[in-house]
């Protein structure tokens, strides 16, 4: 009887433990499952999430497999601390709202990386068609290419004309372009005025001649001040001393005044015809010396630091193909053109055989200063900032790392980097914003796959804000949030009398014009500045919301991100 009720016991000991091994081990399978269901999300917008395969409802992208970065602990995670979506800088140490109006995220003690790394799904990298290349260690070309227009040499410039009114006697000079040497004459001016001085100097010699004979010093004084005076008004008249010496020897009137050229040239311009009348002052002709001509040529700013005075150039015409005339930079002109934000150097060009002609177009290769060797980037892959640049390094196995770098001179699409990176590094040149998203919002990945208490804490807040109903999965919270977002968007479109070629400004911004109702205040996008509206409503190109702020930090944000304000 006793080892009946032995083996009785023994035997629903066995089945007990069975069953109790079958339970545990099914839970065990379920929870497995459970946390490596594979979940989807898009690769434009990492905060759709969805446990089945489709289209995201925001763009319209395919949903691509999520790499599964659950904790391997079966406890719950802790919370470090929450911060904004589309900011990784603006933290916080509860939940609650970011500056531009977003659900803050939280970020998980096995999510916070110190060494800044972030790990993309190898699909979600391909689909974002990002592209890397090598860091090389090499000179940049110290060649600045540029254009230049020919003009005439200032310094050989000169123009005629006379200080006294009447008519042009004679006109030597018959057209534009002609050659003249100096000395020769250019035309003969009929003046009375001049006439008139003329006489005053004939008298004068008379009263000279009359009392040097007297006694009284003083008269005799008289007569040399008439002299010296009367000489003194024809050589301000431009008389030359030829022509008074010889009043004063034959004591006759020259009816005209004969101008002289002062150098060799060519007439560049005749403003005069034989017989006109002229005024003192008149510009009659313009004559410059060809033989030597100035180039000049605009340059860029961000290129001045390469350039010298005393550089060497080359230089081609078109109108003299395969010649190549050699010359120097004379000066640098010390103001930059407002609109096109270039200066204008000059280069000395010798002309002796008249091959060149002003207003002549040429192309310009100037020889600029040593840049160094260091290691280049090209400009595609450097995330420009107001205090600081930024490049993206490929660590590999979708692993990327964001480096602060120093860059230095650039040259044909390429950026020397002082400090920051070394030769041989892999960057990555494009889809860097993009990578920059992903990383921003992992923690909104996250936070979607945490247990079913924290969906629970989620459907609960949800269902307070007749967002969601209880009984919606995590799935269904995700996807309708992401409609949501695309019908607010959609309302804010219709009701916001604003269009979107209104709302993104362009150019030099005007923010008093933006101002309709003259509060002083407007609305503007933390993440796409340039978005500003006078009224409430969302961003037209990320769907953020707008901000009110003043005009002052409206106007400081802007120049702060590179903008132009009025």
């Amino acid at each position: 009887m006793k080892k009946k009720i032995i083996i009785i016991v023994g035997l629903a000991v066995i089945v007990i433990a069975a069953g109790l091994y079958f339970i545990i081990n099914s839970n065990s399978e379920e929870t497995t499952a459970a946390s490596e269901k594979q979940l989807y999300t898009c690769g434009m917008h990492p905060d759709v999430i969805s446990e089945e395969p489709g289209d995201c409802p925001i763009c319209g992208m395919k949903l691509v497999p999520m790499k599964n970065t659950s904790s391997k602990s079966s406890g719950e995670k802790k919370i470090l601390y929450w911060r904004a979506p589309m900011d990784p800088n603006e933290i916080y140490d509860k939940p609650g709202k970011s500056k531009m109006g977003m659900d803050l995220v939280p970020v998980y003690d096995d999510e916070a990386d110190g060494s800044g790394i972030v790990s993309i799904d190898p699909v979600v990298v391909q689909n974002m068609n990002v592209k890397t290349a090598v860091v090389e260690k090499k000179a940049l070309s110290s060649e600045v290419i540029t254009n230049g227009i020919l003009t005439t040499n200032e310094k050989t410039e000169y123009i005629v004309t006379t200080r006294v009114n009447g008519w042009v006697e004679n006109l030597y000079i018959n057209y534009t372009g002609q050659p003249v040497a100096k000395g020769q004459k250019l035309m003969d001016i009929y003046s009375p005025e001049l006439v008139a001085a003329q006489q005053e100097l004939i008298t004068a010699l008379n009263y000279q001649k009359a009392v040097n004979n007297t006694s009284f010093k003083d008269v005799q004084e008289s007569g040399d001040e008439l002299l010296k005076y009367s000489v003194r008004k024809l050589q301000l008249l431009e008389l030359s001393e030829s022509d008074i010496e010889k009043i004063k020897s034959t004591k006759e009137i020259k009816t005209y005044v004969t101008l002289y050229s002062q150098n060799s040239g060519t007439v560049l311009e005749k403003n005069v015809l034989d017989g006109q009348k002229i005024m003192a002052g008149m510009p009659l002709l313009k004559i410059a010396n060809l033989s030597s001509l100035w180039l000049t040529a605009d340059v860029y700013e961000y290129e001045l630091s390469k350039i010298k005075e005393g550089a060497k150039t080359e230089i081609r015409f078109n109108y003299l193909p395969g010649k190549i005339y050699a010359g120097k930079v004379s000066f640098i002109y010390p103001t930059l053109d407002s609109k096109t934000r270039t200066a204008k150097i000059r280069i000395d060009i010798p002309n002796s055989k008249g091959e060149l002609k002003p207003s002549m177009f040429a192309n310009v290769i100037i020889k600029g200063k040593d840049l160094g060797v260091y290691p280049v980037i090209p400009e595609n892959a450097v995330l420009r900032g107001g205090r600081r640049d930024i490049v993206i390094i490929a660590l590999g196995e979708g692993k990327f790392k964001p480096q602060e770098v120093t860059l230095g001179g650039y040259s044909d699409g390429y950026y020397q980097v002082l400090e920051g990176l070394t030769e041989g590094s892999k960057i990555v040149t494009s889809a860097q914003f993009l990578i920059d998203s992903e990383s921003n919002l992992r923690a909104a990945v996250s936070q979607f796959k945490v247990g079913d208490k924290s969906i629970e804490h989620e459907k609960k807040d949800a269902a307070k804000n007749n967002q969601v109903k209880p009984n919606e999965d995590a799935a269904g919270v995700a996807n309708k949030k992401a409609s949501n977002k695309a019908d607010e968007t959609k309302d804010d479109s219709n009701s916001n009398h604003e269009t979107t070629s209104t709302l993104i400004r362009t150019g030099v911004i005007d923010l008093k014009a933006i101002d309709k109702n003259k509060d002083g205040k407007v609305y503007q996008d933390f993440m796409d500045w340039n978005v500003i509206s006078d009224e409430p409503g969302r961003c037209q190109v990320c769907n953020m919301i707008l901000q009110e702020i003043t005009l002052e930090e409206a106007k400081n944000n802007l120049i702060k991100h590179g903008f132009k304000v009025k």
